[in-house]
C-alpha cells in the first residue's frame, strides 16, 4: 500500500515538472519575439490617425474633456498633431528631440513629452529599432515571462511575474504585435514612468493590424485616451509636414510675458500726496 501511495506522488510529480517543462518551453527567447514584433510593425512606415482624444477635466471629478485631433507619424521619430476647436486650435509638431507647439498663431518650444514615443512602437523598421527604443525605457531584454492584459495573453519582456510597475514590453502572444510599454525616462534628475496600451486592433490590411485605441497611465490612472475613428497608413505625405525649420520661420515665436512698466517717481509722489491729502 505505501508503495503504491509512493509510486502514485511519483508519478504526479514527475507530471508537474513535465508540465512546468512544456509551459517553460513555450517562452520564446525575447530577441527572437522582437524579431517577429519587427516583422509586424516593419510593414508600417507612416500612418495617419483621425482620433477623439479625452483627457480627465482638471474642474470637474468623473469627468473627460473630448477633442478631435490629426496624427501624422513617419519614420524615423517625426509625429504631427494637429486639432481645431472653439477653444483654441494647435499643431504640434515632434521630431529628434524637438517639441515645437503652435497655439492660436503663437509658436512656442516645450520639453519633450515621454508619451510621445507611442508611434515608434507602431512603425519600427527593425529588431535593432526596437532593442535601441526598449533599451531607452530601461526594459530588461534578458528576461521573460507570459502575462494577460483583459482576455489577452502576451509574452512580457523584463521583469519578472512578481515584479510590478518595472519597464516592461508586451506583445500579443499569436499575432505579436505591441499591446503595451511601461518605460522609464529621467529627466533633470526625476524619473517618469509611463504606461502606454495598445488595444481593440483592427486589420486595416492583408496582414497589417493597428490599434483602435490607445490608452496612456501614470500611476495607474489614466491620463489620456485616444479612440481611432480613420487610419490610413504608406501614404505619399507631403515632406512639408514634418519640416521643423520651415515650421519655425513660418510661424512667430512666441514673445515672453512683458515686465511692468514702473510709474514715474514724481507721478508715485504725486499720488501719495493725493492720498495723504484725502484721508487727514
Amino acid at each position: 500500500m505505501h508503495r503504491l501511495i509512493i509510486s502514485i506522488l511519483g508519478l504526479i510529480l514527475s507530471i508537474s515538472v513535465l508540465r512546468l517543462d512544456v509551459a517553460y518551453g513555450y517562452l520564446l527567447p525575447p530577441q527572437q519575439l522582437l524579431e517577429f514584433v519587427a516583422d509586424r510593425t516593419d510593414k508600417i512606415y507612416n500612418f495617419r490617425f483621425e482620433a477623439e482624444v479625452e483627457s480627465p477635466d482638471p474642474e470637474v471629478p468623473d469627468s473627460m474633456i473630448k477633442k478631435e485631433v490629426v496624427y501624422y507619424a513617419a519614420r524615423p521619430d517625426l509625429l504631427r498633431l494637429e486639432t481645431e476647436g472653439e477653444v483654441d486650435d494647435s499643431t504640434v509638431l515632434i521630431g529628434g528631440g524637438k517639441r515645437l507647439v503652435l497655439l492660436n498663431g503663437q509658436l512656442s518650444v516645450e520639453p519633450a513629452r515621454h508619451e510621445d514615443i507611442f508611434a515608434l512602437l507602431l512603425h519600427a523598421d527593425s529588431l535593432q529599432t526596437l532593442e535601441m527604443l526598449l533599451t531607452e525605457e530601461h526594459v530588461d531584454l534578458s528576461q521573460v515571462h507570459l502575462g494577460r492584459l483583459g482576455k489577452q495573453i502576451a509574452y512580457v519582456i523584463g521583469g519578472s511575474p512578481r515584479q510590478v510597475g518595472v519597464p516592461q514590453f508586451w506583445c500579443d502572444k499569436d499575432n505579436f504585435w505591441p499591446i503595451r510599454l511601461i518605460g522609464r525616462r529621467s529627466s533633470s534628475g526625476v524619473d517618469d514612468l509611463v504606461d502606454i496600451r495598445f488595444l481593440a486592433y483592427q486589420e486595416v490590411a492583408g496582414s497589417v493590424w493597428l490599434p483602435t485605441v490607445i490608452e496612456f497611465y501614470r500611476q495607474d490612472q489614466l491620463f489620456c485616451r485616444m479612440t481611432v475613428q480613420t487610419i490610413s497608413f504608406n501614404e505619399q505625405l507631403p515632406d512639408s509636414l514634418f519640416d521643423m525649420d520651415k515650421f519655425v520661420v513660418e510661424h512667430p515665436s512666441l514673445a515672453p510675458p512683458t515686465e511692468p512698466t514702473e510709474k514715474p517717481a514724481e507721478e508715485l509722489e504725486e499720488m501719495r500726496r493725493y492720498l495723504e491729502k484725502k484721508y487727514e
